[in-house]
């Protein structure tokens, strides 16, 4: 068994990611325990654990980020663990790569929208980032500067779903302790996205995204295991 077949998992590739796909694949499989099977399979194999481990990493947005299992069109089911922050605060504004549709298993989000605007009231710096792939760090790179006014914000609690577009500036903030989310994250749809910050001015930002060893990862993955 390769790799990529011992992590491989079908997340319905035909049905494009939208709120429908939530009613009629994602939701079903969270009900079902299908993430739950999932986790006590790589608990159980050292290989699996290996992969997420190298396929995870603390993200710079107050996240951490661990990709469970991929299906054969590349859509990836991932889990984020949250810290607590305050909204707007030591984060960014960005958009994504792809789609995705989000299950809240714990905790509450803080979910904002913006748009450019020339009359905007948050003054920024667009950055273009790219993913770090394999890589333990990735930059950020200074491509102009503008102005975002916001569209909407709602919150997102624990047992609900949403499905995010990829082209929309967003961010995201835990609103209540152990927040915990699973994704299903769209095959990639462009070579790299748009990162907003106030403040930054630099030409480039580095970013450490450190990986996780299997002993690492384990007691993380437990941590999910038990709040599902």
């Amino acid at each position: 068994m390769t790799p990529r077949e011992a992590v491989c998992v079908d997340l319905d590739d035909a049905t494009p990611l939208s709120p429908a796909y939530v009613q009629g694949f994602f939701r079903p499989f969270i009900a079902r325990g299908g993430v739950l099977s999932l986790v006590d399979a790589i608990l159980a194999d050292d290989d699996r654990l290996a992969w997420c481990g190298a396929n995870g990493y603390r993200h710079h947005n107050d996240f951490t980020k661990i990709v469970l299992a991929a299906s054969p069109a590349g859509r990836k089911l991932v889990w984020h663990e949250w810290r607590q922050r305050r909204p707007w605060v030591d984060g960014d504004y960005h958009n994504h790569r792809w789609d995705f549709v989000s299950y809240l298993a714990d905790g509450e989000l803080e979910l904002t929208e913006f748009e450019e605007d020339p009359s905007g009231a948050l003054a920024v710096d667009r950055y273009r980032y790219e993913s770090p792939g394999e890589q333990a760090e990735y930059s950020l790179r200074l491509v102009g500067s503008a102005r975002l006014r916001e569209v909407r914000r709602k919150k997102v609690a624990a047992g609900e779903f949403y499905f995010q577009p990829r082209a929309i500036v967003h961010s995201a903030a835990s609103m209540a302790r152990g927040t915990s989310t699973l994704i299903v994250q769209g095959e990639v749809a462009a070579t790299s996205t748009d990162v907003y910050m106030a403040g930054a001015g630099e030409e480039r930002l580095s970013r450490a995204a450190p990986r996780f060893s299997p002993a690492d990862l384990r007691p993380v993955l437990q941590r999910l295991r038990d709040g599902l």
